[in-house]
């Protein structure tokens, strides 16, 4: 079972219980041998797959299931009755292209095992590393409720990864219109709000809020229109 990395907008207090790693830490010295076979293995591609562009790879053929089982089966039956094969396609050339394409199967099947066995670890690592941050974070907040000297700046920094940032064309929340509706009954706000709501029992229903602030925008909280029954 895969460790869950924690999502950055949780509440910073349930953040000091490191959690173990399922399987132990890959030596460095392992992964450095990982990464120089991948990079060699990289170097010898490059020499017969560097040339494809994006535009190449549109115009050739890819095979999906179906694709493959046609190709599978024609290649089958042509070695059956290679008379019926063109004159320009003999069965030698037919077969290397056969064992070409089963060879580079093979070699993707095994590059997508390495892909997930790399991304379990990948997922493991920022697990680590970023429970490391959340228990740096957490001894620094208690610092700084102490007033302990540089602690504050570090928290100050630190804490804006924490709050939620509002978008300027995000709608108005409930709060926020009741809240102005109340300052404009009061004569504490300049500004507008118009509420529509018809909602006939066949068509053409709409429900829409707009609170109007009298700045250069106006934005509204919902808008819904179509076709609505009983």
């Amino acid at each position: 079972m895969q460790a869950k990395l924690i999502p950055v907008n949780i509440k910073p207090k349930a953040l000091l219980t490191k959690r173990p790693a399922n399987t132990p830490d890959i030596p460095m010295r392992s992964i450095e041998q990982v990464v120089a076979m991948l990079n060699e293995a990289k170097y010898v591609l490059e020499q017969y797959a560097a040339h494809l562009r994006t535009l190449d790879r549109r115009r050739l053929n890819s095979i999906g299931t179906k694709r493959e089982g046609f190709a599978q089966r024609a290649y089958r039956l042509a070695m059956d009755s290679p008379e019926f094969l063109p004159n320009y396609l003999t069965e030698e050339e037919y077969t290397h292209d056969f064992d070409h394409f089963m060879a580079i199967q093979t070699a993707r099947a095994a590059e997508k095992q390495v892909s997930e066995l790399l991304l379990n670890i990948d997922t493991e690592c920022m697990d680590m590393f970023y429970t490391d941050g959340l228990d740096f974070y957490a001894s620094v907040r208690e610092a700084a409720k102490r007033r302990v000297d540089a602690a504050e700046s570090i928290h100050a920094e630190l804490e804006t990864f924490f709050k939620k940032r509002k978008s300027p064309n995000a709608p108005e929340t409930e709060k926020k219109l009741l809240s102005d509706a109340k300052a404009y009954i009061h004569g504490k706000k300049d500004g507008k709000l118009v509420i529509e709501n018809v909602n006939p029992k066949l068509t053409g229903g709409v429900h829409k809020v707009i609170d109007e602030q009298f700045k250069d925008t106006a934005r509204f909280r919902e808008t819904e229109e179509g076709d609505l029954s009983e």
